[in-house]
């Protein structure tokens, strides 16, 4: 089966700190994958990397069999990328329902399987909130309309950086159910999270970075195997 996603040998500096030191690790289409590793451990740098918003030192990133390591981010996002950032990246100044339809696009294939009224079926707190601004969101609500939002670019790829930071119970659990109904759906996703518990369970793979190297890499029976390791590497 051919990658969806390989990243392979990674570097990647802030000036002289060295921060990624060879990150290798490839992801199937339809897979979901759990990026772990306790703070500051070069998890957000990984995926800033892989889109192009940190420019490596060395390394190659390969998506749908193309390598886009020279490709500026915004086009590494039209090849089927979507990306909800830590902290969400509201438009502040536009409402749920301009956030929506500014971000809406047909998938490179011109195929729409998510659409606007798709969107708000599965955030019906969003049809609610259609006039409200960004700044008048709740944090959940911000987060489903960070999801939503990239779930209308129609990506192959599906990334979510602290897809749960910061969130009350029920809504955490309320984020955890869209993202397990998107893996049906078979958007490959890739996502950050403390939670090892729900990503044991929803994940088909894992990867776990200690001081930007990757120290775990495997599926989920191999975590589950390992299960007191990973625990080490992720406890303060």
């Amino acid at each position: 089966m051919q990658n969806l996603l390989h990243v392979q040998g990674l570097h990647s500096f802030y000036g002289e700190s060295h921060i990624l030191h060879g990150i290798d690790f490839e992801l199937h289409p339809g897979q979901t994958m759990s990026l772990m590793g306790r703070n500051g451990m070069g998890k957000t740098t990984t995926l800033k990397s892989l889109l192009g918003l940190v420019t490596p030192r060395s390394g190659q990133v390969h998506f749908n069999g193309q390598d886009v390591g020279q490709l500026p981010t915004w086009q590494r996002m039209r090849q089927g990328i979507a990306y909800v950032p830590e902290g969400r990246g509201m438009f502040h100044n536009l409402t749920v329902k301009e956030n929506l339809q500014m971000a809406a696009r047909p998938s490179i294939n011109g195929e729409c399987h998510w659409d606007y009224d798709r969107v708000l079926e599965t955030f019906p707190r969003l049809s609610e909130r259609l006039t409200n601004l960004g700044t008048q969101l709740s944090g959940g609500e911000q987060q489903m309309l960070a999801i939503g939002r990239a779930l209308l670019t129609n990506p192959e790829l599906l990334i979510l950086d602290e897809a749960t930071e910061g969130l009350a119970p029920l809504i955490r659990k309320e984020i955890w159910e869209v993202i397990a109904h998107i893996k049906e759906t078979g958007i490959s996703t890739l996502i950050v999270d403390k939670n090892i518990e729900v990503l044991k369970n929803l994940c088909d793979r894992h990867v776990v970075l200690v001081k930007g190297k990757v120290v775990f890499d495997g599926d989920t029976q191999q975590l589950q195997d390992n299960l007191q390791e990973v625990e080490t590497y992720l406890s303060v």
